[in-house]
C-alpha cells in the first residue's frame, strides 16, 4: 500500500447550472484535499453559481470541447501539486459513491482507475441508458480489451480516477479536443503498460444525461476504431504521435484564458 498523497476532484463544466448545486451539496469532499471546476466558456450561469459555492473556479476563454477543457483541467491539478486527479461531472451522471473503491485501487498499486456501468449487461437500461446505445457500446467495449490487452469491461465512460504518474508518463496534450480524448488517454495508458483497473460505478441516465446524439455516437465509434489502429501500428515498426512519450516537463496552465 502507498500513501495517497494530495487528491484533487476536478469538476469538467459545461451549462452545468441547473445540476451543479444539487451535485455539490452531496460531493464528499472529506475524501479529497480540494476541488476546483473549470466551465467551458457556458452559456448559462455555471461559473457564477460555482464561485457562489465557493469552489475554486476557471472558466475558458471560448469553448475548447470535452478533450481540450480535460487538459486545461487536468494542468491546474497538476500545477497545485496533485498526485491523485478524481475527474467526475457535475452533471449527476456519475455517482460519488464510487470514489472510495476508486482511490483505494491508487493505494493498491493502480495508476488508472475507470469506472464500470456493467456489473451486468442490462445495468445502465436500467440507469435510463437508450437501447440503441448499450450494444454499440458493448461491441466496442470487447474490442477495445481485446486490442489492447487491458482487463476492463467499460472503456467509455466519464468517471476517471488519474494519477500523476500516469499523466507525466502519456503524451494527454497531443490528445484530441472532442470526447475521444477519454479513450485515447486509456489506449496511451495501455501502450505505456501503465496499471489500469476498474470500479462499480452508478449511473443516473435523464433528459440530455443520456447520452451524446446518433451522429456524434457514430463519429466517435468510428475515432476510437481509429485509435486502435494507431494502437496497433505503434506496436509495430511506426510510433504515431500519440503514443509517444513526454519527453519535456508539462506546460503549466496560463492564468489568461480563465476568470
Amino acid at each position: 500500500m502507498k500513501e495517497k498523497g494530495k487528491i484533487i476532484a476536478i469538476f469538467i463544466a459545461y451549462n452545468a447550472a441547473t445540476t451543479l448545486e444539487k451535485f455539490y451539496r452531496t460531493f464528499p469532499r472529506y475524501l479529497v484535499d480540494e476541488v476546483i471546476l473549470v466551465d467551458d466558456a457556458s452559456k448559462d450561469d455555471t461559473y457564477a453559481i460555482s464561485e457562489k459555492l465557493g469552489i475554486p473556479s476557471y472558466r475558458n476563454a471560448r469553448n475548447l470541447g470535452y478533450g481540450g477543457n480535460m487538459k486545461q483541467a487536468l494542468k491546474i491539478a497538476l500545477d497545485k501539486g496533485a498526485d491523485i486527479i478524481v475527474d467526475i461531472h457535475p452533471d449527476g451522471e456519475y455517482d460519488p459513491s464510487a470514489m472510495p473503491a476508486a482511490i483505494a485501487e491508487i493505494e493498491r498499486g493502480a495508476q488508472f482507475v475507470l469506472g464500470n456501468r456493467f456489473p451486468y449487461f442490462k445495468k445502465p437500461l436500467e440507469n435510463g441508458m437508450y437501447v440503441w446505445k448499450l450494444i454499440p457500446i458493448a461491441v466496442l467495449n470487447k474490442l477495445a480489451a481485446l486490442v489492447l490487452r487491458v482487463q476492463i469491461s467499460d472503456f467509455h465512460q466519464g468517471f476517471r480516477v488519474y494519477t500523476r504518474e500516469l499523466l507525466e508518463k502519456v503524451n494527454f496534450e497531443k490528445n484530441s479536443n472532442n470526447y475521444l480524448f477519454s479513450f485515447e488517454i486509456i489506449a496511451q495508458a495501455a501502450y505505456h503498460k501503465i496499471p489500469i483497473t476498474q470500479v462499480t460505478i452508478e449511473t443516473n441516465y435523464s433528459g440530455k444525461k443520456r447520452g451524446a446524439s446518433l451522429k456524434n455516437s457514430i463519429l466517435y465509434s468510428l475515432g476510437t476504431i481509429k485509435v486502435m489502429a494507431l494502437f496497433l501500428l505503434a506496436k509495430g515498426i511506426y510510433t504515431p504521435m500519440l503514443f509517444q512519450k513526454t519527453h519535456q516537463p508539462l506546460i503549466s496552465y496560463e492564468e489568461k484564458p480563465f476568470r
